[in-house]
């Protein structure tokens, strides 16, 4: 492990802004952004970016020129979380707004419809590939779930409560969750929507203020999970067996940052991550014991813990990579590793 943080250290300094992969364009919204999500529709390609009084909407069809269309505002908060489904826009917040619904069948004229006002704040929502809406660190319940067949009416279907999940993914009917302040990451069985349940629930050994969020390969062998803290880096895990989880390896850039978000990309062996000071990252998984970066982009040149690049989005059709830093604003990322890009489901 100690060899491999001097590479990449070493790395860096070769190739100080970037490696395989180039800055397209770059918005600033003269404000600090959130997360970032994007969509694909009607032959267009679209961001939507969480700023502190709003989410802005961007067409970036044309990636060296992105356009702000609009902005559908809400109560002050550095936190926004963002998903796109069936044409509609969905913004959480921990400002009291509970879930904005955002139509998008006019792109170039986003329109608030409705809103959840089953809780004030909620922390993330995540949408599966069956058009459910997950809903974590809100009051109540630590997991809402709301059917999303009519997107303008979504309809709560379910709850789960076993502590404060940070970050979740679904995938094959399976919710996995990190559980940052217990340092847990969580497997749940959500096929029965109604009725969520735990299937295990596994110790990290971060402890207090750890296990930020996760991700898991296609084949759901290995998960993935970030740790948000000091020298907070991102951990594999062997989980093919859920009665004997075992670490099979660690990835670090500079002990004094953290990493931040986590994502795989479909049809890939491609990790991309949101790594705060240290901007979008790319690990080449396909040996999960021996992760390799093959590309990065610094977003930024702020040196703290949390500062930099918060949020990615990497399932673009086109294959470009949105990034949004806290600071500074939107890239749009081109990097020859998905020049040929599978056709997305989401």
């Amino acid at each position: 492990m100690f060899r491999k943080i001097i590479y990449f250290s070493l790395f860096s300094l070769l190739y100080p802004q970037g490696y395989n992969m180039e800055l397209m364009s770059f918005l600033d919204f003269g404000q600090n952004t959130s997360d970032i999500t994007g969509f694909a529709q009607d032959g267009r390609e679209f961001a939507v970016v969480g700023l502190q009084d709003a989410a802005s909407f961007v067409d970036i069809t044309d990636a060296s020129n992105p356009i702000e269309l609009g902005r559908i505002y809400g109560g002050n908060s550095i936190w926004r979380d963002l998903k796109y489904w069936n044409r509609h826009v969905y913004i959480g917040t921990e400002a009291l707004d509970g879930v904005k619904v955002v139509s998008v069948d006019d792109p170039d004229n986003p329109v608030l419809v409705s809103t959840i006002s089953d809780f004030g704040n909620s922390h993330n929502i995540h949408i599966d590939t069956e058009g459910y809406l997950y809903v974590i660190g809100a009051s109540i319940y630590d997991i809402w779930i709301y059917d999303l067949s009519i997107p303008e009416m979504p309809q709560l279907v379910g709850t789960w409560n076993g502590e404060y999940l940070h970050d979740i993914e679904v995938y094959n009917n399976k919710l996995y969750g990190a559980a940052i302040y217990s340092g847990l990451f969580y497997i749940l069985d959500v096929s029965d929507k109604t009725s969520p349940t735990t299937l295990v629930s596994y110790n990290t050994g971060g402890g207090y203020i750890s296990t930020h969020d996760c991700a898991v390969t296609f084949d759901e062998h290995y998960l993935i999970t970030g740790d948000e803290n000091t020298g907070g880096h991102i951990k594999i895990w062997d989980i093919s067996d859920y009665g004997n989880i075992n670490l099979v390896a660690e990835y670090m850039t500079n002990p004094s940052h953290s990493a931040h978000n986590l994502y795989v990309r479909p049809e890939t062996d491609l990790l991309i991550i949101s790594y705060y000071a240290d901007g979008t990252r790319i690990l080449d998984i396909s040996d999960p014991t021996n992760p390799i970066e093959v590309a990065y982009y610094e977003t930024s040149n702020i040196e703290g813990l949390y500062v930099g690049n918060w949020g990615t989005y990497a399932y673009l059709p086109s294959g470009y990579i949105i990034s949004s830093d806290i600071e500074t604003g939107m890239y749009i990322l081109a990097t020859s590793l998905l020049i040929a890009p599978p056709n997305m489901e989401y």
